[in-house]
């Protein structure tokens, strides 16, 4: 990675990890460096004069700190930062002391459209021109543990906000894809924010979660983007008849880890052999190679915000579901808890942890092509090819195992 600083040291272009190849490969970001409110302001002034461009990330040092400026300052800071920004900040110069004003710190910028649910830094969709509301933080302080919205914690916690459409699209692999797949999708994170970086693809959302598709549905899309939510059971054939139907060209398919270990083995052995006769790429995220005998009993996933407003987020183990080495099977619970209270978020009943020798195995049986997305290369690379298993990233990384009855080069 390479950093270009001008000679106001304002303005930083990052250059992808990798050279293109035959023109493909990740887009360059630009992040423009502030270390003082003058400069910012200056920088928003010219953003939305139109005579400069609006940079992936600012990156707020030095004396440009948020945490000093009163809350009315911090606000109009906020409402031009996300006029002026493609995916958000970074301000790791903020420190709080305490509790109470570190939480409403919090709470004002997930208000103002911006999350911390990834480690890339204060998050929106991709120049989105919608401000969210990310605070699920206030609600609980009026009304306590039942007051907590599921799906905004659930996002929170378990949410994967560090890759999305674009990272797989730009691969040499997946280029002509024009169609986002989404089963189980849930709270269709993939899709949603997918589609402000691509508001010409369509995207198909199913899951058998009336609630989640009124959740999704809420949300707002750019108008004309092709969508559709479809409550159907993702084993049902005809609904992959549907989704080759509503496919332009290429389509890629996407579910994330929480979802397909729902599926016990001829389930899951059912949705790769049907998934991918109507689709071009079938691609499941799947964690860390890890023993789920190794997993604690207690999986604590409490985030800052929530330890300074007084509850916490856990995995917390059934009473008879601790993990089965020898079938990977167990069941847990997403629970939030406080002194007085516990509300469970989300139920996970016989959930199994499909490792990817696992998956790797099916698709042989199945005679699939089967590759992994490697986020150092920004590239799927064949399952055959690792030496050793730490150039993998499957170690320290979730993993994107991806499928297809194509040929792979």
């Amino acid at each position: 990675m390479t950093n270009h600083t001008d000679r106001t040291d304002t303005t930083t272009v990052v250059d992808p990890l990798n050279d293109a190849v035959d023109g493909i490969g990740k887009t360059e970001e630009v992040t423009r460096i502030a270390r003082s409110f003058d400069v910012l302001r200056r920088r928003f002034d010219a953003i939305e004069a139109g005579t400069e461009a609006k940079p992936d990330w600012f990156h707020l040092q030095s004396d440009c700190r948020l945490d000093r400026l009163a809350k009315a300052d911090l606000e109009e800071a906020l409402v031009r930062m996300h006029r002026c920004t493609l995916r958000g900040f970074k301000a790791n110069n903020v420190d709080i002391e305490k509790r109470k004003p570190r939480r409403e710190y919090w709470s004002t910028v997930a208000r103002h459209g911006f999350h911390d649910f990834s480690e890339l830094g204060w998050m929106k969709c991709y120049d989105s021109p919608f401000v969210e509301d990310y605070d699920y933080i206030t609600p609980f302080m009026a009304g306590g543990i039942n007051a907590l919205d599921p799906y905004l914690v659930y996002s929170a916690v378990l949410g994967s906000h560090d890759y999305g459409v674009e990272d797989f699209v730009t691969t040499k692999l997946c280029q002509g894809v024009d169609t986002i797949i989404e089963p189980m999708s849930g709270t269709a994170e993939f899709c949603y924010q997918g589609h402000f970086r691509y508001p010409e693809f369509r995207y198909l959302m199913v899951d058998l979660d009336e609630d989640a598709k009124k959740h999704v549905e809420s949300k707002p899309w750019l108008e004309g983007t092709e969508r559709q939510y479809v409550i159907a059971d993702v084993l049902d054939e005809q609904i992959w008849q549907r989704v080759k139907s509503f496919t332009a060209t290429k389509s890629l398919s996407y579910i994330g880890k929480q979802s397909h270990h729902l599926f016990n083995a001829k389930q899951l052995f059912r949705l790769l052999e049907v998934a991918t006769q109507h689709v071009d790429y079938f691609m499941l995220e799947t964690p860390q190679i890890s023993l789920p005998s190794e997993m604690d009993h207690e999986d604590e996933v409490t985030r800052p915000e929530m330890e300074d407003a007084g509850f916490k987020v856990g995995l917390i183990d059934e009473d008879d579901g601790a993990p089965n080495p020898f079938t990977n099977l167990m069941s847990f619970r997403l629970e939030a808890s406080n002194a007085r209270n516990k509300k469970t978020l989300f139920n996970y009943h016989d959930w199994t942890v499909w490792s990817q020798p696992t998956l790797v195995a099916m698709a042989r049986i199945l005679d699939l092509n089967v590759v992994y997305f490697h986020s150092d290369h920004d590239e799927f690379m064949c399952v055959d090819d690792v030496e050793e298993v730490e150039e993998s990233d499957c170690l320290d990384n979730v993993t994107f195992m991806l499928f297809t009855r194509h040929p792979i080069d």
